[in-house]
């Protein structure tokens, strides 16, 4: 009997990655998002295959895929994912944890150097005949190397660690926050400091999140937080939208606070036309830096992600428990047809 995955992520995203799908399992690709879309492609399915970033799987679908036997997702995220009421159904939900982090740090890096250099402007105004113009704005607005910033870190998970390991390996200054502090030999050997919340966002130049989603940081980024910020500073998030306040963020880089922000996630995705973000003045739009939820998606790190997620539905359909199970079901359902 074969095993049956429906796909949500489309069939291209696995050819463009090198990923070969096993014989052993029948897939169904099928770009459905909405409630009722999802709920009847999933119907006498025994895996559902979901990326990370999207779409939302409530309640009320989990509830009405009877034959659904594990959820799987092709990233770390899972935070779209009713996982209470799968674990409830006895549904295991499992992810595809680490396998884009250097990635995503690069991707970070790549952000705050974007940001320290003007990049943004520079195409413009020269794509658009003003050479002298995008010089005058480089030099009048400063330019500085990695090695002059305060790097401060909300999230010290892996990808956390990785970016400090870059910025420190350029000759930045480095501090972070977490709500488990790293044991401080670790802190010695990196040669980070660990900072309460409120310290790190007032005395760092460069602050980058690195956050899951939970209803502890949701909104944890907000006007407060901005203002606790050194005027100039460079906001950083490649985490997920829900995090940061945009109205909050708009009005900083509105009144000058900020320096710049890079965004790579926002919420929701992709933003409304009225979203504040979208309609702040050509200045502060200068200063803001936007890319489509792409940090971790290099053709290494979808092929990575993509086996793995693969190889746990594989493992799981053969009998064996799931890997990197985050709602505490490590074993499938039995199969509705089954007595």
């Amino acid at each position: 009997m074969s095993v049956k995955v429906l796909s949500i992520l489309p069939r291209k995203r696995f050819e463009e990655a090198g990923v070969v799908l096993p014989e052993e399992l029948d897939v169904r690709f099928d770009e459905v998002l909405t409630e009722k879309e999802i709920v009847s492609a999933c119907q006498g399915v025994d895996f559902l295959l979901v990326p990370a970033a999207y779409p939302d799987i409530p309640s009320r679908i989990i509830e009405n895929i009877p034959t659904v036997r594990m959820i799987q997702t092709t990233g770390t995220g899972y935070n779209r994912i009713d996982i209470r009421t799968a674990a409830r159904l006895g549904i295991p939900v499992a992810n595809s944890p680490g396998r884009n982090v250097t990635t995503v740090a690069e991707f970070t890096l790549a952000l705050i150097i974007a940001l320290q250099r003007h990049l943004v402007v520079s195409d413009r105004e020269i794509k658009a005949g003003q050479y002298s113009q995008a010089r005058e704005h480089f030099f009048k607005s400063g330019s500085r190397e990695v090695a002059e910033a305060i790097v401060g870190i909300i999230g010290f998970g892996e990808i956390g660690r990785k970016v400090a390991e870059l910025t420190l390996s350029l000759g930045a200054s480095v501090s972070y926050f977490d709500v488990e502090r790293a044991p401080q030999g670790f802190e010695k050997k990196l040669g980070v400091a660990f900072k309460p919340l409120e310290e790190l966002l007032a005395s760092c130049d460069v602050i980058s999140l690195h956050v899951p989603l939970t209803d502890r940081t949701r909104g944890m980024i907000g006007s407060r937080e901005f203002l606790l910020m050194p005027r100039g500073a460079l906001f950083i998030n490649t985490s997920r939208g829900e995090v940061v306040d945009q109205k909050a963020l708009a009005e900083a880089l509105e009144r000058g606070h900020l320096g710049g922000a890079a965004l790579d996630t926002v919420y929701p995705e992709p933003l409304p036309p009225h979203d504040p973000l979208l309609r702040i003045s050509p200045s502060a739009r200068d200063r803001l830096l936007l890319t489509p939820h792409i940090a971790g998606m290099t053709k290494g790190a979808m092929h990575r992600m993509l086996t793995d997620a693969i190889r746990n539905i594989l493992r799981a359909a053969s009998g064996e428990p799931p890997e990197h199970v985050v709602n505490g079901i490590l074993k499938l359902k039995n199969h509705p047809t089954s007595d």
